[in-house]
């Protein structure tokens, strides 16, 4: 990891991996008779997240991987609602999808391993969001799990959500 300190934020790293163990806490306190609870209409149930979260690690390695391999490249948006939908998350076992998640998650991290400092400083441009580099990225990709995590952390069994922060 020495030699990756120079090139990526080891807190950033740091956060990649654990990720995938802290959403397994989460889903595991929970248990399986409250992976459908929802704190929120609009937000993603325990079950929904965890398929959510395996279905967005392989896009944004495949985003990352175009700004490294074509730099200003353009990436697709997505809508998430509606992958939600067309992928069946409904149906879906969340031990199963976390375990994918887990290994798409170990991808991504050899990737970022083996980039370079100049990697990062490349862009790719996002139909939304305008240009972006690979550091953003990496670090949407933090950003992203803390949300879900946070969401997770709040949902409680008797249907209350609970502030964490």
């Amino acid at each position: 990891m020495g030699d990756m300190l120079n090139r990526m934020d080891p807190y950033n790293m740091r956060a990649l991996e654990m990720t995938p163990r802290l959403i397994e806490r989460e889903i595991n306190r929970l248990g399986a008779e409250h992976y459908d609870l929802k704190t929120d209409p609009n937000r993603f149930s325990a079950r929904e997240g965890v398929c959510h979260l395996a279905d967005w690690e392989p896009i944004m390695l495949a985003r990352i991987k175009v700004g490294v391999e074509t730099p200003g490249g353009r990436i697709e948006a997505y809508d998430e609602g509606q992958m939600a939908l067309d992928h069946d998350y409904q149906s879906k076992d969340p031990k199963a999808e976390l375990a994918r998640f887990k290994a798409d998650r170990q991808k991504t991290i050899q990737y970022l391993s083996s980039l370079s400092k100049e990697d990062f400083s490349k862009t790719v441009m996002h139909p939304e969001r305008g240009e972006m580099t690979v550091n953003d990225l990496a670090h949407m990709l933090v950003s992203h799990d803390v949300y879900h995590l946070e969401h997770l952390a709040s949902m409680q069994p008797d249907e209350k959500a609970v502030d964490i922060w």
